[in-house]
């Protein structure tokens, strides 16, 4: 889980009684100022894990491995959680490679988010990588669900990890 939090500070700084010449007692010119600072302090976002993303069996003369965000049961699900109606962008590494445990081979997942205001898997629309503003529901939740496909073709056999990263910023 990451959480980011922002902290927008605004300064405001207006000089009075400015005075550059010297006065009788003080050979030294002074300069008095006052200084308004204020706090905006924005909710943190929290994305929560709720399934991990699962491969089905691998059959035999399989070239392939497709997990479909929109409509897979194998894919993984998060909520974000943030600020409700706050205008966010998602950001993500498309391409990762994927370490086997036992052996010095890897492979390369290319992945595949879409997101949707409900809970509704099947109607969700694909993310792309790309500066587009996406906004937290009435609860300040954002559903994600996780996909992509990888090319088993030249796989050794063994176990396969890799980490996969979602920023999230407020807008």
């Amino acid at each position: 889980m990451r959480q980011l939090a922002y902290l927008l500070i605004i300064c405001s700084v207006f000089f009075s009684s400015t005075s550059l010449s010297a006065q009788e007692n003080d050979p030294k010119p002074r300069v008095t100022a006052l200084v308004n600072i204020s706090a905006e302090v924005v909710q943190s976002i929290q994305l929560i894990t709720v399934n991990s993303m699962t491969f089905g069996n691998v059959q035999p003369g399989q070239l392939e491995i497709y997990v479909n965000p929109i409509n897979d049961v194998n894919a993984g699900y998060m909520i974000a959680v943030g600020t409700p109606g706050a205008e966010f962008r998602l950001d993500f590494q498309q391409i990762r490679n994927l370490t086997n445990v036992e052996d010095e081979g890897f492979l390369t997942f290319q992945y595949e988010l879409s997101g949707n205001d409900t809970e509704d898997q099947s109607s969700s629309v694909l993310i792309e990588n790309e500066n587009r503003s996406i906004i937290f529901n009435e609860e300040g939740e954002y559903h994600i669900w996780v996909g992509g496909r990888v090319n088993i073709e030249n796989a050794t056999p063994g176990s396969y990890e890799g980490d996969f990263t979602i920023e999230i910023d407020y807008i």
